[in-house]
């Protein structure tokens, strides 16, 4: 479970930042999560909020963004975006 793991070292970090600044609240978590990370965003979501209990991020608002996958032609430098569907992956 990827995920889990993710998630700690997101918290961790979101924690770690909030102690140093001050915070008494942590009101929103902002994630950006890229398709080639493999992670299931719902479940990412879903171990921050088991894992936020008794912190203070547990009422934080979790938003997360995925992001496309850019890649650039080795032949003539033009940027695509992979994509994919049921039929598999595509530009």
């Amino acid at each position: 479970m990827h995920e889990l793991s993710m998630a700690q070292g997101i918290l961790n970090a979101v924690l770690e930042t909030a102690e140093q600044n001050g915070a008494t609240d942590v009101t929103e978590i902002v994630i950006e999560i890229g398709k080639l990370a493999m992670l299931n965003p719902e479940q990412v979501k879903f171990m921050l909020d088991v894992l936020s209990k008794d912190t203070i991020a547990e009422n934080a608002k979790i938003v997360i963004e995925n992001l496309e996958v850019e890649i650039e032609c080795e032949k003539c430098g033009s940027k695509m975006v992979i994509r994919s569907s049921r039929f598999g992956k595509f530009l």
